[in-house]
């Protein structure tokens, strides 16, 4: 239930503090998944754990208040994006913070006029720092409030105690506001538990996979269901581990509806069955079914005997058909009608693959073209570099067709800033020959040819001195 930016912050830190990272999934698929740091994490303190987390966020470079919005082209912004970094932004985050620091226990940043008085002095401090500052001060205020940094603007004890290296003492700080956990709920009639305060580690992970949450604050309320109750016995709970775990959780004795509702889902539990299958083998005669269920290969072939005269099979159906014919049997193929397949096997046939063996010869043209490619682009660096601006660069589709058509006319070099299908922009030193149907069709002096260029992907068009 939390806002994007609030859910991507968190995924961030987490992944900063060594609790997140990349793995490969049960399927064999990337996947991000938790660390053997986290398991370790999960059983320590309340605030030995924020200050892993908040020390992970201090020397992130991660921009995570910016997923989300969009970039130049458009493209949204995803959490653990490689890109989403700058080294600028753990040099802002710590000059913001200390800042901050300096002001008197209790002073928080005004409404209104705090923040932009907080970017001027940082920007006076470090002058020739890039504009972006600006927005990265205002995300690291964000962000250390919701981790708690920062309490209504202003610096916490335990937070100006992390910014000034004392981990102990953050800690000794942060004990006594935390509450006391606890290990016991409160069992109730309407099949809901309330736990009267956080709950340790170990027991509230089993209570999320016994229950759903109901409602948070400062008492969390828990509702059991079949469809919560089946979960853990999807998990590989027995019904007597369910009943056992209730017992000892419960400070209250357990409600007579909660123990007839966990049977209820124990009793209807597995009545149906649902199985993987690539291919089926049926026949009326019982015998021969009889005999390939207890065939020597039939744990290889993957055959499974759910009837007289049905057997089922993980192996598909060419290779089981090709199997079972090896060994002297002579199955048909049935149709999903029931109908018998029987057809003469068409022949199929490919193109010969051409060989992928370089020649001496090829490589020698390939590497030549290379080098000639290069040259060229080195020439039109190089002209490009004497040339000086003839005026002004146009931006803007209507204003970049005008100059376009101004430099055909006059036969002018111009360079144009020209979008790619990646959405890069490049720059081209061209000179153009008529523009018509929305393409320029010009003299590209970087590839030594004649080019067509899309009118509505050339960005920017500036003259040159000299002529095409």
């Amino acid at each position: 239930h939390a806002e994007v930016s609030t859910t991507a912050l968190l995924v961030e830190v987490a992944a900063a503090a060594g609790l997140l990272a990349l793995g490969i999934d049960q399927d064999g698929n990337s996947a991000w998944l938790p660390t053997d740091s986290y398991d370790a994490w999960a059983t320590k303190p309340t605030a030995r754990r924020w200050v892993i987390l908040a020390e992970g966020w201090l020397a992130s470079p991660r921009l995570a208040s910016r997923v989300g919005t969009k970039d130049a082209q458009g493209k949204t912004w995803n959490a653990l994006a490689p890109e989403l970094a700058a080294p600028l932004q753990v040099e802002t985050r710590r000059l913001t913070l200390a800042v901050l620091a300096e002001q008197p226990p209790g002073a928080a940043l005004s409404a209104g006029t705090g923040l932009p008085s907080l970017v001027t002095g940082l920007w006076w401090r470090r002058p020739r720092r890039p504009p972006a500052r600006e927005a990265m001060v205002a995300w690291t205020v964000k962000e250390a409030g919701a981790l708690g940094v920062l309490g209504l603007d202003g610096m916490s004890s335990a937070g100006r105690a992390l910014t000034a290296g004392d981990v102990d003492r953050a800690i000794s700080d942060l004990t006594p506001l935390l509450p006391e956990l606890v290990d016991q709920v409160m069992v109730q009639a309407d099949l809901t538990a309330v736990a009267p305060g956080p709950l340790e580690s170990a027991t509230a992970r089993t209570l999320h996979l016994l229950a759903d949450i109901e409602s948070r604050g400062g008492a969390t309320v828990y509702r059991f269901s079949a469809g919560s109750l089946r979960r853990a016995l999807d998990a590989g709970w027995s019904v007597a581990e369910v009943h056992e775990f209730l017992d000892g959780v419960s400070s209250t004795p357990i409600p007579q509806p909660l123990t007839y509702l966990v049977n209820d889902a124990a009793r209807t539990f597995g009545n149906l069955r649902v199985g993987a299958a690539e291919s089926f083998i049926r026949s009326d005669d019982q015998a021969l079914i009889a005999e390939l269920s207890n065939h020597p290969q039939a744990a290889a072939w993957g055959l499974r005997k759910l009837a007289p005269t049905v057997i089922v099979s993980t192996t598909p159906v060419a290779v089981l058909l090709q199997r079972l014919r090896d060994n002297g049997a002579a199955p048909v193929v049935e149709a999903a009608d029931g109908s018998v397949q029987v057809a003469r096997r068409d022949l199929q046939r490919t193109r010969n693959p051409r060989s992928l063996a370089v020649t001496p010869g090829q490589r020698a043209a390939r590497e030549a073209a290379r080098m000639v490619a290069v040259a060229a682009a080195i020439r039109a660096g190089d002209r490009a570099a004497a040339l000086s601006p003839g005026g002004a660069a146009s931006e803007g589709p209507t204003a970049a067709l005008a100059a376009l058509r101004q430099a055909a006319e006059e036969r002018r070099l111009v360079r144009i800033g020209y979008v790619d299908n990646d959405g890069l922009t490049t720059e081209r030193l061209v000179a153009p020959l008529r523009v018509d149907g929305g393409w320029l069709t010009a003299y590209d002096h970087r590839a030594e040819d004649h080019r067509s260029f899309a009118v509505h992907r050339i960005v920017a068009v500036r003259p040159m001195d000299g002529p095409a």
